[in-house]
């Protein structure tokens, strides 16, 4: 059996993850023609195409998604091995975990789960925001190893390897105590303006089910991704906001916002994910199994 060319297998994984043979080729500074060669002989060798042509565009093919899948794999691992070299030779031999966070779960959490990593395992983490889409992506891609998230896991999803629920809580609506007003609880919540996450977040859509059930309509002056920015906004004098109340609960003590009441047990839910892969990261294994919060 001929040895896998590891050189034409790297060629064919950036012109499945560029799309397109010219722009591998500007990629990786290698002539066009010369990248289609190259890409034809491991077609040849594995005996199979990798590509198949759908108007101008390059499609893998079904062999060629398996390929590509290991190809990730395989080059991802490459990239790690000469990280951690790296590190070696200056002394700081780390392990590595790459976690990405969604805008609207609480900093506490992710501030814990990156603490308890380096207490207990002494690694480096690299710890990357975004909407809940590109951070599956993301891992998709095997560039991130766990997700935090507070969307529920599909548990249909063929790309997830395991989940693990964090914590379960009780959203309140908080805010400066300059908005307080006198009335029954909710209709209150019509006198004052708010700040509510973006209309595609998990919470957005259980804050809009609650005042729709309510036949509640409120005045929303802004609309945030992230949860830190909503809280900012709301100590500033704003607005007011709907939280978890663990992720407010050191600014309640010390007075700076007020609790105006809870959304009849509206709860909101943090949950860990690890995307299925062929080589698992150890650490985010680790996380899996003994990581949880300090309070739930």
């Amino acid at each position: 059996m001929v040895p896998l060319n590891y050189n034409q297998l790297y060629y064919f994984y950036k012109i499945a993850e560029l799309g397109s043979i010219a722009l591998a080729s500007k990629d990786i500074l290698i002539s066009s023609p010369a990248l289609s060669m190259q890409l034809k002989e491991l077609e040849e060798g594995l005996g199979t195409p990798l590509f198949s042509r759908v108007g101008k565009k390059l499609v893998l093919t079904e062999a060629g998604t398996i390929v590509h899948e290991y190809a990730r794999d395989i080059f991802k691992l490459g990239f790690e091995l000469k990280d951690t070299l790296a590190d070696r030779s200056k002394g700081k031999e780390r392990a590595k975990i790459e976690i990405g966070c969604q805008d609207s779960v609480p900093k506490h959490i992710s501030d814990e789960l990156l603490t308890f990593l380096i207490n207990n395992k002494s690694c480096k983490v690299i710890l990357r925001e975004g909407h809940r889409e590109e951070l599956i992506k993301m891992q998709n891609e095997f560039k991130l190893d766990l997700i935090l998230t507070n969307s529920i896991p599909q548990v249909k999803d063929a790309s997830i390897f395991e989940t693990k629920l964090l914590c379960r809580e009780e959203l309140i609506v908080v805010g400066h105590s300059k908005f307080k007003v006198k009335g029954k609880w909710p209709e209150i919540l019509k006198h004052v303006p708010f700040i509510l996450p973006t209309y595609d977040s998990n919470t957005r859509q259980k804050v809009d089910f609650y005042l729709k059930q309510k036949n509640l309509v409120i005045d929303v002056i802004a609309e945030v991704e992230d949860k830190a920015t909503e809280i900012d906004l709301a100590l500033n004098g704003n607005g007011l906001i709907v939280v978890m109340r663990s992720s407010v609960t050191h600014l309640l003590k010390a007075k700076s916002l007020i609790e105006f009441g809870a959304l009849d047990n509206l709860q909101e839910e943090v949950w860990m994910m690890v995307g299925k892969r062929k080589l698992l990261n150890p650490l985010a294994l680790f996380a899996m199994k003994n990581f949880t919060l300090s309070h739930k």
